[in-house]
């Protein structure tokens, strides 16, 4: 009985160790990928986004003229040079739709007070380059705060579509560093970030191996003892 629970454990976290591989090696292939993404759009002319017609690719490069809604949201939990802020991202109305534009960090104050976020009143061109929401880690079990300023633990298009009772484009503009609009711009870092994914795989698939050995060497005994 003892020997069958040693198999067990053994087998299970041979199983973790590699589906653990197997996911940092997806991740690796996914960043690998935002990597080509980026370096295919950095040195391409800006095109204007009502001329779109497909989906753009991520870090392609936009501009796009509006007006801000006075509506604006904070993307918590976004630590910059070992403090913790926001990025401030502006519903740009452009047309019947809106334009989710991140402009940028701004310090948390150690929660507080709200910082206060200008919001151009006349009509803006902005410039800045796609990216796509992603899922970040959710301290708290509501997404996004009830009342202004809203703050928010991930950016749910559909969410903020209701809040703001226009149709939103699935993908958000980072302004470039340079436009007036912006607040502090936190620089781009995709080079070789696929490498260190591919080195967690390498050691999981190691303790996968080490696993595996400690499972026929215990199978081993039992059979020269029976």
């Amino acid at each position: 009985m003892i020997n069958i629970l040693k198999n067990l454990s053994l087998i299970s976290l041979i199983g973790i160790c590699f589906y653990l591989g197997t996911w940092q090696i997806d991740r690796g292939q996914e960043k690998l990928s935002i990597q080509r993404d980026f370096e295919s759009q950095v040195n391409t002319e800006y095109s204007d986004i009502k001329k779109l017609v497909d989906k753009p690719v991520r870090y392609k490069k936009l501009y796009a003229t509006g007006i801000f809604d006075e509506s604006f949201f904070l993307l918590d939990n976004i630590v910059f040079k070992r403090k913790a802020g926001y990025y401030v991202i502006s519903p740009l109305i452009i047309g019947d739709k809106v334009l989710l534009v991140n402009r940028g960090w701004v310090d948390n104050y150690s929660r507080q007070k709200y910082p206060i976020i200008e919001t151009p009143k006349s009509m803006v061109t902005i410039k800045g380059y796609v990216k796509y929401p992603m899922q970040l880690f959710e301290l708290s079990s509501n997404n996004i705060t009830k009342k202004k300023p809203y703050v928010i633990q991930n950016i749910n298009t559909k969410q903020i579509s209701k809040i703001l009772n226009k149709d939103i484009y699935p993908f958000i503009i980072n302004l470039n560093e340079e436009n007036q609009y912006a607040y502090t711009y936190i620089p781009i870092k995709n080079k070789n970030n696929h490498l260190k994914h591919y080195m967690y795989a390498g050691q999981w698939f190691l303790f996968t191996i080490i696993g595996m050995f400690f499972l026929f060497i215990l199978n081993r005994r039992k059979n020269g003892k029976s």
